[in-house]
């Protein structure tokens, strides 16, 4: 008898989710045609995605060294982090206005009777001052919001108000009528290195105070944002899994210290997910706390990358430097006779090698601090001065 050998072929299905870090309405993820980075303003730490006296901040004095390699005491150490900062994590539920609905052209529907009905959305954030319900969050988990509420670790929830926001760095600051609540101790990051630890909370899918464990992947990421097409920049990337409802979520050092503030993850892939530095979000809550919003030094330029193209194109010495694609109407840039194609190749005598160099300089300065630009224009080296103004809360 001959024996007839079944062969039964296995189909793999692969899905590829995608995927942002709010919830139901409110995903911020993102996928990049290429890899080349777009056109940027002179914004100071970057943008985003949709619902969802000085001051002091609480920092670590002496922080402890951190642990190396996977052992029993490392996982001890990844435990006593995540019980630090656990029990600041909170849960954002939002109601926001739905928009209006179409016609198949893409036309709004002026024929429809019924106003668009409110949607819900879900999110993190992360208590930073206990004794006076202050939180930090991403601007689209609470962006449109027209109800917040914010439930703590212990079940109680409260009503939360918005006291001020910054879309270009996607921050929120929100409010609960709460005192004695447990709050995050915040880190420098002026010495973050890659290949640290970093541990993601949150609530993804609702599934309240998650933990993902990985490592610093990258720092200074910049990516473009969904909604404004402005840059999200100064990131710090990470492979600690983080899923829809992870926004305004911490992402943490091994110490327990707060390092970032979970923003976004690239949709075609896995383990990319990226983060608000600590520090930019530091600035800007100082900021909110005193004066309702973020203040940041303007130049008021549209710049890129020099390209072997532009190099050729103008007859430049080399790719040093950033060139100007425009100059907004009435900025310092203006003022001071900048012009569209003018390479900028140093401020104040510091030498722009990458696109990143201006952003950082500029933000270093003060509004109303001048500044010297070395610029190449037309073949001939010219030194233009000005003097940095506040960034207007709406670009153009």
């Amino acid at each position: 008898m001959k024996r007839i050998a079944l062969l039964i072929p296995i189909t793999v299905l692969a899905v590829l989710l995608l995927v942002g870090c709010a919830g139901p309405g409110m995903g911020y993820y993102f996928s990049p045609s290429s890899p080349s980075v777009p056109a940027v303003t002179d914004s100071s730490p970057s943008p985003l995605v949709q619902p969802s006296s000085p001051i002091v901040i609480p920092s670590s004095p002496n922080p402890s060294p951190e642990p190396q390699g996977i052992n029993e005491s490392t996982q001890d150490a990844i435990t006593q982090a995540v019980e630090k900062v656990a029990p600041a994590v909170v849960f954002i539920d939002t109601k926001f206005q739905g928009q209006q609905s179409t016609d198949p052209f893409g036309f709004p529907d002026f024929y429809s009777p019924q106003e668009p009905l409110p949607q819900e959305g879900q999110g993190s954030g992360v208590i930073v001052d206990g004794a006076a319900g202050t939180i930090l969050t991403n601007y689209h988990v609470v962006q449109n919001a027209l109800e917040i509420k914010v439930t703590l670790p212990d079940g109680r929830s409260f009503s939360g108000s918005v006291l001020g926001s910054d879309i270009l760095a996607d921050i929120a600051v929100i409010r609960i009528d709460a005192t004695g609540l447990p709050q995050a101790m915040l880190a420098d990051t002026t010495n973050l290195r890659v290949g640290s630890w970093a541990i993601a909370i949150g609530n993804p899918y609702g599934y309240e105070n998650t933990v993902t464990v990985g490592v610093v992947s990258a720092l200074g990421r910049t990516i473009s944002s969904p909604e404004t097409g402005r840059p999200l920049q100064d990131l710090i990337q990470t492979d600690a899994a983080i899923n829809p409802g992870n926004s305004g979520g911490a992402l943490i050092n091994i110490r327990g210290e707060v390092i970032g503030i979970n923003t976004a993850i690239l949709s075609s892939a896995q383990g990319i997910g990226f983060a608000v530095d600590i520090n930019t979000a530091k600035s800007i809550l100082s900021d909110i706390l005193q004066y309702g919003h973020a203040i940041k030094p303007w130049i008021g330029i549209t710049y890129s990358k020099v390209t072997e193209e532009i190099v050729t194109s103008l007859k430049l010495p080399d790719m040093a430097g950033v060139i100007i694609q425009e100059v907004s109407a009435n900025s310092p840039a203006s003022k001071a006779g900048l012009r569209q194609n003018d390479v900028i190749r140093a401020i104040d005598g510091t030498p722009i090698t990458k696109m990143e160099n201006l952003r950082q300089i500029v933000q270093q300065k003060q509004v109303g601090d001048p500044i010297a630009l070395t610029v190449l224009r037309d073949g001939q080296t010219l030194t233009l001065s000005m003097v940095l103004a506040e960034m207007p809360s709406e670009l153009p």
